[in-house]
């Protein structure tokens, strides 16, 4: 299922175009203020509908993750891959009869060319020398459709130092993002590869640069909120009832606050929600504001609101980090950098909207905009539930 609100705000535009024009042919030149607040009128609501068209095409795209741990031990290195095996949009259908669901049968079946996928897509090498096939390669569930591959190579040499490069985006998506992990424990550090960037060189001796995965991880945050169609619809439910500076800064202030204590909860470990109900809650939050927004009325002030729903997407936020399982050592690090950079996305998307949202908000087209946003905030909330809480 996917919303398609394109044909209807390009019709609309089209025939408040053509009404214009037939209207213009016979309009006094008085009349020409009336004209355009009329004309303006008919097609504001087409105009909102085509800003969110790019939203609402994209409701079930959410973004493709794998991840690694590598562990070497001389010319020993050992890997475990993990990866969604519904995922391989662009590679091997895994998911036979296409249900949604990944079968032991249907894993061993398809299993030789997944693997020879991954293996295309994902290369560790020495310096010097080319990539080399995995020794041993073994697979298990470690969750619904989600599948660890044990990759053992031996090189000839000492693997103090490894290229690894990534090129699963071929195969899966072009936003796919593979988040690695050299070492354990303390001395386990992170970074993300993808499109982009997808060749990273390690001294396996030093591993990777923490200012690496401060970098790496602040990107994926920004991204991260950037590209959750979901979160940006709240930002926009929120920001059209916004009319003050003083508002704005305790709207953002609570949504910050909000996600950032069940981010930190979430990826800790201390609080466990499944995802499948924090997906639907953040669905329900959004048809919330838009509703609210439409009929005018509030249950409590909205700062309050916002801070709870942020509670609600922290833990959607937190679920990039916790599918990585990263070490208690360097957690801190990953957590405080990802969450900057989910904060960073999320002033520039309220730098760039707000600023437009404030004017039609003392133009004379404020009850149109309002009116025709929030219904279409409130139906894509409403749908993303169904989706999500039904069809999973």
């Amino acid at each position: 299922m996917r919303l398609t609100f394109f044909p209807t705000g390009f019709r609309l535009v089209s025939d408040g175009l053509r009404r214009f024009w037939t209207e213009a042919k016979s309009i006094d030149p008085d009349r020409t203020e009336e004209l355009v607040y009329v004309s303006m009128r008919r097609t504001i609501l087409s105009l909102v509908l085509l800003c969110l068209w790019p939203i609402s095409t994209a409701v079930g795209h959410e973004l493709s993750t794998s991840y690694s741990q590598i562990r070497v031990a001389g010319t020993n290195v050992d890997i475990a891959f993990t990866i969604n095996a519904t995922e391989m949009h662009n590679g091997p259908q895994v998911d036979i009869d296409q249900d949604g669901r990944v079968t032991e049968a249907e894993l061993d079946a398809s299993f030789d060319a997944l693997s020879r996928a991954v293996l295309d897509n994902y290369q560790v090498s020495i310096p010097g020398s080319d990539p080399i096939a995995p020794d041993s390669v073994e697979y298990t569930f470690v969750a619904d459709n989600v599948i660890r591959i044990d990759l053992s190579y031996i090189f000839s040499e000492p693997a103090n130092d490894l290229n690894v490069f990534s090129s699963l985006d071929e195969v899966t998506q072009p936003d796919h993002r593979h988040l690695l992990q050299i070492g354990e424990g303390s001395a386990a550090r992170h970074t993300v590869l993808d499109q982009s960037g997808p060749l990273i060189e390690i001294d396996y001796t030093m591993g990777i640069p923490q200012w690496v995965t401060v970098w790496e991880f602040a990107l994926l945050g920004i991204k991260h909120i950037v590209t959750g169609y979901d979160h940006l619809a709240f930002l926009v439910g929120l920001l059209l009832v916004t009319t003050t500076m003083r508002s704005l800064l305790k709207i953002v202030t609570a949504f910050t606050l909000g996600h950032s204590v069940t981010l930190a909860l979430a990826t800790l470990g201390v609080v466990a929600i499944p995802s499948r109900l924090i997906e639907s809650l953040i669905a329900l939050s959004i048809a919330y504001v838009a509703v609210e927004n439409f009929l005018g009325r509030r249950l409590a002030h909205r700062w309050v609101i916002t801070f709870l729903f942020g509670l609600v997407h922290g833990f959607g936020f937190s679920n990039v980090l916790q599918d990585l399982g990263l070490s208690s050592g360097r957690l801190a690090v990953s957590l405080f950098s990802f969450n900057a950079g989910v904060e960073i996305g999320q002033l520039i998307f309220v730098t760039v909207v707000f600023p437009g949202l404030y004017y039609l908000a003392r133009s004379r087209w404020k009850e149109q905009v309002m009116s025709s946003a929030s219904v279409i905030i409130m139906c894509m909330g409403f749908y993303w539930f169904i989706q999500r809480a039904i069809f999973g």
